[in-house]
């Protein structure tokens, strides 16, 4: 439905590109063109899926705050995130939210004589753009954020709130931390999923264990309702360029 761009447009004061019926290969060659310029021209490109639900949380959060200026919101947002600690705000999440808080990482795998893939895994397959049939979602716009400070994206477009799905203030601070560990930058926002794109994946067993749980803490959905285990988590984030999330 075109109505959904206008809407966007009408919030938004940003240059973006309504995107049609393209392959995992097309989005990830178009994709990574626009990350490298952007990193020229001082912004930061993400994919944007325009559905009710998402152009709905933009007008509620507009409307929490009172004020018809989304960048009233956006601003807002990057201010409560100067305020909060990556590593105390996931230690805080894991206290509040979890009851299978292990002492020793190890702990939270299982299956002990698993075998990890330890293949690289450098495709970009932003799965998220796609439908359960694996066709091009509607309403798709890849959109030039004015921001040089990738992580910033997830304040501009607040998907967050909702059942365990952190604020957008924390999904700031939480990318922030990610970007400057792993370079690792988000290039798909929809009502429910984050896709990150990752320059600096993590090259050991260990690294990837650890940043597994980080991820848990994050978003525990991912575990029980994606990948199912750790260790299949721990595969998906092992020297692999891109990271999924969705909450329920």
């Amino acid at each position: 439905m075109k109505e959904n761009i206008n809407k966007f447009k009408d919030l938004y004061n940003f240059e973006f590109e309504e995107i049609k019926d393209l392959s995992y290969k097309e989005i990830e060659k178009k994709y990574l063109e626009i990350y490298k310029e952007g990193k020229e021209k001082n912004f930061t490109p993400v994919f944007l899926v325009l559905d009710d639900i998402l152009l709905e949380k933009f007008e509620l959060d507009m409307e929490d705050e009172e004020t018809n200026n989304i960048m009233d919101v956006v601003n807002l947002n990057l201010e409560k995130s100067k305020n909060i600690n990556a590593l105390e705000l996931l230690k805080k999440i894991q206290v509040e939210n979890m009851e299978d808080i292990k002492e020793n990482i190890d702990e939270y795998f299982a299956e002990k004589s698993y075998k990890f893939d330890d293949g690289e895994k450098y495709d970009l397959e932003l799965s998220s753009l796609f439908d359960y049939n694996g066709d091009f979602k509607d309403n798709v716009i890849l959109v030039k954020v004015p921001t040089k400070n990738p992580y910033e994206v997830l304040g501009y477009f607040g998907m967050g709130g909702f059942n365990d799905c952190p604020l957008s203030e924390e999904q700031i601070v939480i990318a922030k931390y990610w970007y400057e560990k792993n370079g690792a930058v988000p290039a798909v926002v929809t009502y429910d999923e984050i896709e990150f794109y990752v320059e600096n994946p993590v090259q050991t067993l260990e690294e990837a264990k650890n940043l597994a749980v980080e991820h848990y803490i994050f978003c525990y959905d991912i575990v029980a309702q994606c990948y199912g285990t750790f260790e299949k988590l721990v595969d998906a984030l092992y020297k692999n360029i891109q990271w999924y999330f969705w909450w329920d």
